[in-house]
């Protein structure tokens, strides 16, 4: 079987969840014999770029063709996000010459939704991933600037307007007759005036879930994902519910390692950005009685999230017990997991399941986390590890002070891996040849 996988960046230079995940899907297609190709956006737009380059950069010996655009190839800034004719165009031209039996999609953004009526136009077996809630929220986290959570766009979309676009903000009346005349079109114009980029945010999310819907298949990896697209008027029956899987080999459980340990080792791992919730774990250990050590294993140069990193740095002021030693290689995963007692997630959004409590799992090593999202369905109280309500930093202080004075309730907990990437293989394989689920 010949597979196009698409991604809206990929390794070497990006490799958070979404790339991993993807990465691990060829590997494993690979493994089984099957024809992989990774289509990826580069995101890094450089100066002296044209304003459209393509060319194939292989990777891991897959052929992996990259493509860049700036800003400008769309009038409407807002609408390039999900609709971009001419990336649409060469797409049309990659499928022409891959000529996959199916196209596996992992994200869009920037890509644009337009490359999923090409797959579905050419009659190819069609895959969508929800990796996050990118199809309903134009941040994909689903959580406002102010740090609150949101179900979705409210009223019919203009809820996304002062959420994240506060300077299109039209009067109500003039709304409506923008409304109404877009309602015979089949997306917003490519245009540069406010009222343009406006119907742009309003009418995105039936534009992606229009899209959605045309797909032979719609994979969340989590119960919890897919009762949010389904609360926004997706079709139940067309999600299944694949809990992600690790590779194998991936992390290595250590021999001869007794947890809890005296102090108790804490640990972060992620990236550092305010909606991981880095500032809720520093303001809870800041309280802590007893022995106790954390280490936040992160990069502490991210320009995006800087000004953020800093405040929290500054947060755990001179403080011996907190360490910020950077990120770590994937060599050295085994290692961090081993000199960790349990490992902290106190995200603030809607998490799926992040990929470091997996991999936390495969090595022995319990895990609290926020009792937000998927990470609810996989962490388990008294069996693999603890919930806390998200954003509060005294609970949180609470039950790992608790864990201090009487350590037995960590002592006692068994991690075991969810599931693999091998099992996960196994059912995409099927939905590439159109076999229904089980419980269909």
């Amino acid at each position: 079987m010949k597979l196009l996988l698409v991604v809206h960046q990929y390794f070497p230079q990006c490799h958070s969840g979404t790339e991993q995940y993807c990465r691990a899907t060829a590997r494993e297609a690979t493994r089984r014999g099957d024809e992989v190709v990774v289509l990826s956006l580069d995101p890094w737009v450089w100066r002296d770029d044209p304003p459209y380059w393509f060319r194939d950069e292989p990777y891991e010996g897959l052929s992996t063709p990259r493509l860049r655009h700036w800003e400008g190839m769309s009038a409407n800034r807002v609408l390039l996000d999900y609709h971009n004719p001419v990336v649409a165009a060469r797409f049309d031209e990659v499928l022409a010459d891959v000529q996959p039996d199916a196209v596996h999609f992992f994200h869009l953004r920037r890509l644009g939704v337009d490359l999923i009526d090409r797959a579905v136009e050419r009659g190819l077996r069609t895959v969508v991933h929800l990796m996050d809630f990118w199809f309903l929220c134009p941040r994909f986290t689903l959580l406002r600037p102010d740090g609150a959570l949101c179900d979705g766009p409210p009223d019919r979309g203009r809820g996304c307007i002062d959420c994240e676009f506060p300077q299109l903000a039209l009067p109500d009346d003039l709304g409506d007759v923008a409304l109404g005349a877009a309602d015979a079109l089949r997306r917003p114009p490519h245009r540069p005036d406010r009222v343009a980029q406006w119907l742009a945010v309003v009418r995105r999310k039936d534009e992606l879930l229009a899209r959605l819907a045309r797909v032979d298949a719609v994979i969340a990896p989590s119960r919890f994902l897919a009762s949010m697209f389904v609360a926004n008027g997706f079709d139940a029956s067309r999600i299944e519910v694949i809990p992600y899987g690790l590779e194998p080999g991936r992390v290595r459980r250590l021999p001869g390692i007794e947890r809890p340990r005296r102090p108790l080792r804490l640990a972060f791992a992620g990236v550092l950005s305010p909606w991981k919730g880095l500032h809720v774990l520093v303001e809870a250990v800041l309280r802590l009685r007893g022995e106790w050590t954390l280490t936040v294993h992160g990069r502490t140069d991210e320009s995006m999230f800087q000004d953020y990193i800093d405040g929290v740095r500054r947060a755990a002021g001179d403080e011996p017990r907190i360490r910020f030693p950077g990120p770590f290689e994937h060599g050295e995963l085994d290692r961090v997991m081993a000199e960790t007692d349990l490992l902290v997630v106190p995200s603030l959004w809607y998490e799926n399941t992040p990929f470091v409590v997996l991999e936390a799992f495969e090595a022995g090593v319990p895990v609290a986390v926020s009792a937000l999202g998927g990470m609810t369905e996989v962490v388990e109280p008294g069996k693999n590890g603890f919930q806390f309500p998200a954003g509060d930093p005294v609970a949180l202080s609470e039950l790992l002070q608790e864990l201090i004075d009487d350590p037995a309730p960590l002592a006692t907990l068994a991690p075991t891996p969810v599931a693999t990437i091998a099992s996960n293989y196994d059912r995409f394989s099927e939905i590439y040849r159109g076999v229904p689920s089980s419980g269909a």
